[in-house]
């Protein structure tokens, strides 16, 4: 029976049942499912390297590793920038505790000298948030620091599946050809073709939006003497690149820790400079590096990226954009789901009418 003839109940019913099954599917299949994304990701990213390197005379098994290898280079020379503020940190996390609550004392005080509250008012409540949020940080660190055997694993096999991506992506391509009938191919093709691109294009501007507003950010920490400059400012740029929740995240982090080691002011001051630069970031940086390659509009960006977290974590948080991406790449090239194509992309623009001309 042809779908169009069927009535809207049991269409409806169809579109319901398929997604409860992605949904559960997704879920179920994490542990597969994230490191490969993630490979796929840093595959597409690596793929012209690879095939610069096979022009020049290399094997496309060697070009794969090559590849790689330099990836992994850079990833380790991030890590290296990164150990010793995160090891100085760590040291001195006990002192942040203690420093923190004197700090909430003193806020205390403060807002009792100029708003006349009550101090023993404030007393439970700030008592209890702080140590909620030094609860909640102990236990996230904790849980860091007990899963880097699993990060470690984690990523070696991502950098695995990169590898077999990029040695395979021909045979992997035949097998999508070959599997749909031969009225599909060219669509198929076109979709290959459009979706590498546009997962290029996002994640390399991801990636230079992501150094240029770190760089800005520690120069800016350096500058007002925030204490764990370097740190904050790259920890602030990795959540900067997760949509309108990631900023967000990052001044409360950023702002505690400078609560624990500086003044008031300076805390207030951490955040406003992270706002700034968000600011310009989202109406400067990111139009000229990202243009109009991802077409998404915020509603349904927002929607994935809290729905990643709910089915992966912080993982899924940032998976969803360019997962997101690619149906809308698929919606659109397939007439029956085009109306999902336009549900995920941005308002049309208006267009002037023209005045019907009298014979």
């Amino acid at each position: 029976m042809n779908e169009s003839k069927l009535p809207f109940t049991a269409r409806l019913a169809y579109t319901l049942l398929s997604l409860v099954l992605i949904i559960y599917i997704a879920h179920f299949s994490a542990t597969i499912a994230i490191p490969l994304l993630f490979a796929s990701l840093v595959a597409i990213m690596l793929l012209p390297i690879a095939t610069q390197l096979e022009h020049w005379g290399f094997s496309r098994g060697l070009a794969a590793f090559t590849a790689v290898f330099f990836f992994v280079i850079a990833l380790l020379g991030v890590v290296t920038l990164l150990t010793t503020q995160m090891g100085a940190f760590v040291s001195d996390f006990p002192q942040l505790q203690k420093q923190l609550i004197k700090s909430l004392d003193s806020l205390q005080v403060w807002i009792n000298a100029q708003f006349n509250i009550n101090a023993h008012k404030q007393l439970d409540y700030l008592e209890q948030l702080a140590m909620g949020t030094l609860g909640s940080a102990t236990t996230f660190l904790s849980q860091t620091l007990g899963a880097v055997s699993s990060l470690f694993i984690f990523v070696i096999f991502v950098l695995l599946y990169s590898f077999f991506l990029l040695l395979y992506r021909s045979l992997l391509v035949t097998f999508l050809v070959k599997f749909f009938e031969e009225k599909h191919r060219d669509k198929l093709v076109d979709i290959i073709q459009q979706t590498r691109f546009i997962i290029k294009s996002y994640v390399s501007g991801l990636m230079i939006e992501m150094i240029v507003v770190a760089i800005v950010n520690c120069v800016i920490f350096w500058m007002l003497g925030i204490k764990y400059a370097m740190l904050l400012g790259i920890m602030a740029a990795v959540f900067n690149i997760i949509p309108y929740l990631g900023i967000f995240t990052a001044i409360i982090l950023c702002m505690i820790v400078t609560l624990t080691t500086g003044t008031l002011g300076a805390t207030f001051q951490v955040g406003i400079s992270l706002l700034i630069v968000h600011f310009l970031d989202s109406n400067i940086l990111l139009p000229r590096i990202m243009g109009s390659k991802v077409k998404i509009n915020a509603l349904v960006t927002i929607i994935g990226v809290v729905t990643g977290n709910l089915l992966w974590g912080v993982p899924g948080m940032f998976l969803a954009i360019p997962v997101i991406a690619m149906l809308k790449i698929i919606f659109e090239r397939i007439d029956s789901m085009h109306p999902w194509a336009i549900l995920l992309g941005e308002l049309p623009e208006k267009r002037k009418l023209r005045p019907v001309k009298k014979k």
